[in-house]
């Protein structure tokens, strides 16, 4: 669980990501529940708790992640690893349109379909972030 990541660790995860979710890009000033480390290699999968493996993420990103690395592409039923924000630009796998955001990837596609970025409430959020300036 997170809880067992050092407080220091957790601190340069967040700071690392400017406060932002790494997968939505909601900022935590936007919300009530705090922001999170999640293992981008799950502990199950033998991932390790160090910073080259763990994104800050939203409680929904987090939860919708859960010990998954990656799923079927939508478009072509291809397994692919979800999106690495240690690895990877997220302008190169993904684009805002609005409140939406649009894969550009099979990593893109996988990661937006298992996350559930796009859900009609999440899309409701960004889009009254936005008209307040708190997104992106």
């Amino acid at each position: 669980m997170s809880e067992d990541i050092p407080v220091a660790l957790r601190r340069l995860v967040f700071e690392r990501a400017g406060g932002r979710c790494e997968y939505c890009l909601l900022p935590q000033a936007a919300v009530v529940y705090h922001h999170e480390p999640d293992h981008i290699i799950p502990r199950q999968h033998g991932g390790r708790t160090e910073a080259d493996n763990l994104a800050l993420a939203c409680t929904r990103c987090n939860r919708n992640k859960g010990p998954n690395i990656g799923s079927f592409d939508p478009q072509t039923s291809d397994l692919v690893p979800f999106y690495n924000p240690r690895t990877q630009v997220w302008k190169d796998h993904f684009q805002l349109d609005g409140p939406v955001i649009r894969p550009l990837t099979p990593q893109g596609r996988v990661t937006v379909k298992i996350l559930r970025l796009n859900d009609p409430a999440r899309v409701e959020e960004r889009e009254q972030l936005i008209v307040v300036g708190l997104y992106p």
